[in-house]
């Protein structure tokens, strides 16, 4: 359970919704006057690193991240009863040789909406994004190339944003996975992608910018010694509320029986790291972060 209640004061108040892939109901309290909700979609799962007894090998990519959309409304145009539903994570790919490893499967838009159902756009209030982040590719002989971030939501998904203000941002890239070290990702908004995985070097870096902190490389094995898995995403809540992506496990780099390094899980919103390569049993792909809705009502 994420605790925001130091954000709380006589004059809100704060619900947090983390039941990603089910619906759940806000109801609208008494005496409210704005409703304001941010919406975070899920992040995609981390690629599987390719496995190969000789020859060029990557780690997989990173997941991409998920939409924001943040909403103020007059409390007068709300039903009392609105249905939430956050995003769930795509789950990482498994590493493998070439036709047996797997891609991390696509994150899933979180939304707001009048009914549990999100086939028309007239029953939305809000949604995270037009098309959900995207799971990142599993490892190749060159470059796998990075997953993709959710893109940005507009009135077209959800036609209720016409009745208030809001701010839509797309997700963010994940990392590609090489042959030598995983690429990095510089994380400095709230969401991030995941890094890629190394093929015969370090997994891919999180680099952080201003109050949110970096994650050093997985560290790459060789012959008998196994890889690093990468560093799993965290939440931080002071002084702002963010979310860090999951890092690329290291690659094996020379000929024996390491093990690539897992990609690690990314939190809310935020894509899993590639999973390394190796060349007998490659990493497997972090999962990507659930959705996050947070409603906030004033008085």
């Amino acid at each position: 359970m994420l605790d925001l209640g130091y954000f709380q004061n006589s004059t809100s108040n704060i619900q947090t919704f983390t039941n990603a892939g089910s619906w759940t109901t806000w109801v609208k309290p008494r005496g409210a006057k704005f409703v304001n909700i941010l919406c975070i979609g899920s992040g995609g799962g981390g690629g599987g690193g390719r496995q190969v007894a000789s020859g060029a090998k990557t780690g997989g990519s990173g997941g991409g991240a998920g939409g924001i959309v943040r909403a103020q409304f007059q409390a007068s145009i709300l039903p009392d009863i609105l249905y939430v539903q956050p995003g769930l994570g795509g789950v990482g790919g498994l590493g493998g040789a070439l036709g047996v490893l797997t891609a991390g499967s696509s994150g899933n838009r979180s939304f707001v909406t009048l009914t549990p159902d999100t086939t028309s756009v007239s029953n939305i209030i809000i949604t995270s994004g037009a098309v959900a982040a995207r799971g990142g590719q599993s490892g190749s002989t060159t470059t796998s190339a990075a997953g993709a971030a959710e893109t940005i939501a507009t009135t077209t998904n959800a036609i209720f944003l016409n009745l208030g203000t809001f701010l839509a941002i797309a997700g963010v890239i994940g990392g590609a996975g090489t042959t030598t070290s995983g690429n990095t990702v510089t994380v400095g908004s709230v969401v991030g992608g995941g890094s890629g995985g190394g093929g015969n070097a370090s997994g891919g870096i999180i680099t952080g910018v201003g109050p949110i902190p970096s994650f050093a490389a997985a560290a790459a094995g060789s012959g008998a010694s196994n890889a690093t898995n990468g560093a799993s995403g965290i939440v931080i809540t002071k002084p702002i509320l963010a979310f860090t992506a999951g890092a690329g496990g290291g690659g094996i780099a020379a000929a024996g029986t390491g093990r690539g390094g897992d990609g690690g899980n990314g939190a809310y919103g935020c894509g899993g790291g590639g999973g390394g390569g190796s060349f007998t049993t490659a990493g497997n792909g972090g999962r990507g972060g659930d959705g996050l809705i947070i409603i906030t009502t004033s008085f």
